[in-house]
Formats: C-alpha cells, structure tokens, sequence
C-alpha cells in the first residue's frame, strides 16, 4: 500500500463516528413480549389479591375471540416493527403486514358482534366515559415501559418511516396489555368494551408514538430524513 492510498484512507476515515453492533432481532423480540407478559401477570396477581369488585362472574367467548385477536396483532406488530428498523428484512415486515390485517379484521367482526348487542346511547350508566378511559389507561400506562424500549432501539437503528416503526412498536405491547382488562372488567356496556378494551391497542398506541416520536426526532436530528 503506497502513502498515497494510507493517506486517502486516513483522511476519509477521519470524521467516522464508531459503530455500535445492534442486538438480534430475535432478542429484541423476547424482551418487548417478556416485559409485556411480565406486567400482565403482576396486573392479574394483583387484581387476584385485591380482590376485586369488577372481576367478572363469568368468562365470555367474546373475550376468548378477543385475547385472541390482541395476541395475533401483537405479534404482527412487532415482527412488522422490527423489519422496518433493519434494512434488508422486508420479509419480515410483509409477514407481519399480513398478520396485522388479519387481526384487524378480527377485531371489525368482534366490534359489530358486540355493537349488534348495544342497546343504544340511552342505556349508558352515570360515569361511562370516565370508567372507560380509565380501562383504558389501564394498559396505556404500563405498555409505555415495552414502547420506550422499543423506541431505544429504533433510535439506534435506521427505521424507513419512524411513525410507522413507532406506531407499530406501541401496538405490540398494547396487544398483550389489554389481556387483565377484558377478563376482569364487567362494566355491562358493549361500547364500552368496543372502545375501552377492543380498539385500545390501536387508540392507545396513536397517543404513545404522538408522545414518543417528537422526543425521538429531536434527539436524533438523523432520522427525519
């Protein structure tokens, strides 16, 4: 190697930052569902010990669709999440497409189910909509902790559209999360469980990239590109 190709070399590698070595997908992966599945069995072990009030007398097949439903849009998200935030694994995000589609149009059929049910506006009890946001918040707040993780990785990743790896990042967790709450709440509304337990992954996950994204974009000024 002559000076003149060391010198070129070294001047191009000048200004290079270090490079940090991602962790695996795969790893990345069973951290999301393990801290998710983590604060769903404390949430159940502690409405089990409080003994509480709200807990349903019977378990519906409705909630059993609807678990269901939740756990395939939480793995759909996820895997679509994750192959967006690593070039090259396009296939990986079709898949997980596809399995979100499904699982959204379970969870069309089991709204309309569960509409077809409601008697209408006049039958709201006293306190509907602040017992609703409240079931709600329920799964936001602790899916927030998988979300942030989630968020640190793509921060350190190169996502294609950062919303959208955000968005989806927020619906996994949110799909597990909302598990406690539809076994347990037996607040008898249809309405209430269409918005406050079957579209919170969806809902819930718009507020937490609304709030995720701004903080990600101006910490890291490359990925608005």
């Amino acid at each position: 190697m002559t000076e003149r190709t060391e010198a070129l070399i070294a001047e191009l590698a000048r200004d290079l930052q270090p490079v940090r070595r991602l962790p695996g997908l795969g790893g990345v992966a069973a951290r999301v569902a393990i801290l998710a599945l983590g604060l769903v069995a404390a949430q159940l072990a502690f409405a089990w010990l409080s003994n509480s009030p709200w807990r349903k007398p019977a378990f519906a097949s409705v909630d059993a669709w609807t678990i269901a439903a939740h756990a395939l849009l939480a793995a759909g998200a996820l895997a679509f999440a994750l192959g967006a935030c690593v070039p090259g694994r396009e296939r990986l995000t079709r898949s997980g497409a596809l399995l979100v589609a499904v699982a959204l149009g379970a969870v069309v059929w089991i709204g309309f189910e569960r509409l077809a049910a409601w008697p209408g506006l006049n039958a709201l009890a006293p306190g509907w909509l602040g017992t609703t946001f409240a079931c709600s918040l329920g799964a936001i707040v602790p899916a927030a902790l998988p979300a942030l993780f989630f968020a640190r990785f793509a921060s350190r990743a190169a996502p294609r559209r950062v919303a959208l790896a955000l968005l989806f990042g927020a619906v996994a967790p949110l799909g597990l999360l909302t598990a406690p709450g539809v076994l347990g709440c037996a607040y008898p509304d249809e309405l209430h469980h269409v918005l406050g337990h079957l579209l919170t992954p969806l809902l819930g996950a718009l507020i937490l990239c609304s709030i995720a994204l701004p903080v990600l974009l101006i910490s890291r000024p490359s990925l608005r590109a």
